[in-house]
């Protein structure tokens, strides 16, 4: 089962909540990771090398990045309006986001989908 990159935007502590939860989560900012600062191309590819999709709301570079042909593990965009990083909008990016690995429903390699709220 491909785990899940959560991109810089996102706190550890929402990677942390998600593996409480039992899913196999990090994120760019987790010091272990070593993804602080570096780029989307450096991101997609350390993602892509370790069999992660990446969970971002900068659709408009990493699309780009996919349609230049870039490959990768999966990804999943997500809309800053519909989950606002504030501290109810990321408990619902993290419930949303249970939900999907919990249905086993990750895009699959070069694939993409948007992240639907859980209503």
């Amino acid at each position: 089962m491909t785990g899940l990159l959560l991109d810089e935007m996102y706190p550890p502590a929402l990677a942390k909540r998600l593996r409480d939860m039992g899913h196999d989560v990090l994120a760019v900012l987790d010091v272990e990771v070593g993804l602080a600062s570096r780029s989307d191309d450096d991101v997609l590819a350390w993602a892509a090398r370790n069999n992660r999709c990446v969970v971002t709301e900068n659709i408009s570079d990493f699309a780009r990045l996919a349609a230049q042909g870039a490959t990768h593990a999966g990804l999943i965009f997500v809309s800053a309006q519909r989950f606002p990083r504030t501290a109810r909008g990321l408990a619902r990016l993290g419930d949303a986001l249970d939900a999907l690995c919990a249905a086993k429903q990750l895009p699959g390699a070069d694939g993409v989908i948007w992240l639907a709220a859980e209503d």
